[in-house]
């Protein structure tokens, strides 16, 4: 799997030769390839996940097979930027989970209108929100996530694939060398 600038998920794993780094680049390709998720679906999850975690290599291996699958700049921007919405928003609603007393802390009061019309449309952007909120540990967020994904008719299957998405991603975090 290359890419315009020649990533490869090959040269991602350079000089990792453990049975971890080699279970964690089978699991990778395993759901990149498309499981349950489509290819275009588990990039957009990579993408959002490498950005919620920091990890520009994966991130600029995700935007390049997003512009390879044929997305635009701005369908790319809005699954990078998704990271930041939903990770305000799992910030905050842990913090109402934590306090033990939501109803006192009833209105978020933070504006969030870039979930109402998704560019990706609504349920690829669910998608993105449960994968980043399933990193962030946000169990109330990732709850409501999944249950809107259910309601539109995406299977368990899926939304298990972008659960283990999320779970390679962040065993990546410590393999993948960003030159900084």
């Amino acid at each position: 799997m290359s890419t315009a600038t020649g990533e490869t998920i090959e040269a991602l794993f350079e000089n990792q030769t453990t049975t971890i780094a080699r279970d964690l680049k089978l699991n990778l390709t395993k759901f990149l390839d498309g499981s349950f998720v489509t290819r275009q679906e588990s990039h957009l999850a990579l993408l959002a996940a490498a950005t919620s975690l920091e990890m520009p290599r994966l991130a600029a291996f995700a935007t390049e097979q997003l512009k390879i699958l044929g997305f635009g700049a701005e369908e790319i921007q809005e699954a990078r930027e998704s990271a930041a919405i939903v990770g305000m928003l799992n910030t905050y609603y842990r913090f109402r989970h934590f306090v033990g007393s939501p109803e006192e802390y009833r209105m978020a009061g933070l504006r969030m209108t870039s979930l109402a019309k998704p560019i990706l449309g609504k349920e690829r952007f669910e998608m993105l929100a449960f994968t980043v909120s399933v990193l962030n540990g946000c169990e109330a967020c990732t709850q409501a996530h999944e249950k809107t994904l259910k309601l539109a008719g995406v299977s368990s299957e899926k939304i298990h694939d972008l659960a283990r998405i999320a779970a390679v991603a962040k065993g990546l975090k410590l393999l993948i060398k960003d030159e900084r």
